[in-house]
């Protein structure tokens, strides 16, 4: 009997999580396990057909807390991202890409208004067929967060990423309260509008980004094949648009799904100058988080 590669990536996926679910953990630890599916999406190279590429990509990740001081906290934790991409034929776009890396960072509380957040996230990011010193990478993020009342925070950051096309970017976001079941948040990787069905369920309309950058070792298409792209620096983005629902399980476990259109999907070589663009592709996501 035939499985279909995206659900045996899932059944992974889930194995996996069950094993670290199992593992004996810390208060205020949490462990997210998630799933997501990109439908096929014809891509184009300038207005040259490029081929067709699905995405299935699987994330684990593991966060836990450790207070410093009074105001202080220790933030520290794990990830792993595979990006397992499904090709028509000989393409640009590399057979798959990981991130395995370490979240260290730290959260102080300046007075009951202010928040300040930094983080450095130290790995491997890339289709790593090349050396490890390749594809190492640690992007920092820098925020501070005003608390103006109890309903509206506004952030304010600066991301930095050596491997991106714009290595430094400073960003502004919102979350605000503005009925008693609603929230409207903006910030990254989403944005949109949240709706609190019952205190179990929770309902959300928006914008979501998927992807990072990467270092390529090899170019994924035949040695007969030019421009080469070896040896450098790819960013893969998904801009999506979709419903999503979060429902908790129980007081530890909740389980979340989101569905809707990728709006705009990008592998961009911006150091070769050489940039897939793909149409509008349908996309499903499933995910299951422990709080402890």
């Amino acid at each position: 009997m035939n499985i279909p590669r995206c659900l045996c990536r899932f059944s992974s996926t889930l194995f996996v999580a069950a094993a670290i679910l199992a593992l004996p953990v810390h208060a205020d630890d949490e462990i997210t396990a998630r799933y997501s599916h990109t439908a096929d999406n014809p891509l184009m190279l300038a207005s040259t057909p490029g081929g067709e590429v699905g995405v299935n990509a699987a994330f684990l990740n593991w966060r836990s807390t450790a207070a410093l001081t009074g105001g202080t906290k220790l933030n520290y934790g794990l990830s792993w991202s595979g990006y397992d991409f499904s090709r028509s034929g000989p393409m640009a776009v590399p057979e798959k890409l990981q991130e395995i890396s370490l979240a260290l960072g730290a959260t102080h509380r300046l007075n009951p208004q202010w928040l300040l957040i930094a983080s450095v996230q130290p790995g491997l990011y890339g289709d790593l067929e090349g050396g490890s010193h390749e594809a190492f990478n640690a992007p920092v993020m820098f925020l501070a967060t005003w608390l103006q009342s109890r309903e509206l925070a506004w952030s304010f950051g600066l991301r930095a990423d050596p491997f991106a096309d714009k290595p430094v970017l400073p960003f502004v976001g919102v979350n605000w309260r503005f009925a008693p079941k609603w929230e409207f948040t903006i910030g990254f990787p989403r944005a949109g509008f949240g709706y609190e069905a019952s205190p179990a369920l929770k309902l959300g309309l928006g914008l979501t980004v998927q992807g990072g950058s990467f270092h390529v070792a090899n170019d994924p298409r035949p040695v007969s094949i030019g421009p080469r792209l070896d040896d450098t620096y790819l960013d893969y983005r998904e801009i999506r648009v979709g419903l999503s629902a979060s429902y908790k399980l129980n007081d530890t476990l909740s389980l979340a799904i989101e569905a809707g259109a990728v709006t705009d999907q990008k592998f961009d070589y911006y150091e070769r100058d050489y940039t897939l663009n793909g149409d509008t592709a349908a996309f499903f996501t499933i995910g299951l988080t422990g709080s402890f």
